[in-house]
């Protein structure tokens, strides 16, 4: 509980002179006591304020985010056409923006498949969110992308998924179409399904719907109604788990 209090005391200290409460009936003996104990622990315990600001940062995102997530939630979390890991019925859903060139989203898909496959009631939905490529460049993020939807169809999305997202090789041409046949994806056939025009749609639309968002780079979680940017570890990953349990009272 006092942990509590002075974590608040110093997310309070954070924020701005506009948003602090002015308490005008506290006692200044007792406010002495107070701010001395705060001072104290503060002191001791200087990491506090970085927990604190990192706190105060996750929810000025998250009510800068949050309204279009709930407009887009549905689409995102309800989609029958989706690829699903880990538990199709599970009680928490991750949503997860990624490129396959992004090397933050690859380091990272250890800890996410840890939380998954450990918790075992938890549905993740990998999103398509190709943003790496440039336009002097062929777009391998989009072809990956492509490619992956197209291995859906033949029933092995989670394969390619997690060879792509595993592989140490760099992302080419070549090396989709190798890993396609690793996890025997007919690559005939693949490359067929890669030039339909609605998975191309699909894409977009994910695209349109991150950058709407507010998703500038690669990895991105929606858990419930927390956001996670970037590679923050399995720890920050499941801490936003247990939230969306806590707020659905599980």
């Amino acid at each position: 509980m006092v942990k509590k209090l002075i974590l608040a005391a110093a997310l309070t200290a954070t924020a701005s002179p506009a948003l602090m409460a002015q308490p005008q009936d506290i006692d200044p003996v007792e406010r002495k006591k107070i701010e001395s104990v705060v001072q104290d622990y503060l002191m001791e315990h200087p990491e506090v304020i970085m927990q604190a600001v990192g706190e105060l940062q996750r929810r000025q995102t998250l009510a800068q985010m949050l309204p279009a997530i709930e407009m887009y939630r549905s689409y995102l979390e309800e989609d029958a056409g989706a690829a699903v890991l880990g538990n199709p019925n599970g009680d928490v859903t991750i949503v997860e923006f990624f490129d396959y060139r992004c090397g933050y989203c690859r380091r990272h898909f250890p800890d996410v498949m840890k939380l998954v496959e450990g918790d075992g009631n938890i549905r993740l939905l990998p999103k398509q969110f190709p943003i790496l490529d440039s336009p002097d460049a062929k777009p391998l993020s989009l072809l990956t992308a492509k490619a992956a939807l197209a291995a859906q169809k033949q029933g092995k999305f989670a394969a390619f998924h997690k060879a792509m997202m595993t592989s140490g090789a760099q992302v080419t041409e070549e090396s989709i179409y190798q890993v396609a046949s690793s996890v025997g994806l007919d690559v005939a056939m693949l490359k067929a399904d890669m030039a339909d025009k609605l998975i191309e749609k699909r894409i977009k639309n994910t695209l349109a719907i991150g950058q709407d968002i507010g998703f500038s780079g690669t990895p991105g979680y929606i858990i419930g109604k927390d956001v996670v940017l970037g590679a923050e570890g399995y720890g920050r990953l499941k801490q936003a788990v247990d939230r969306a349990r806590a707020e659905m009272g599980k």
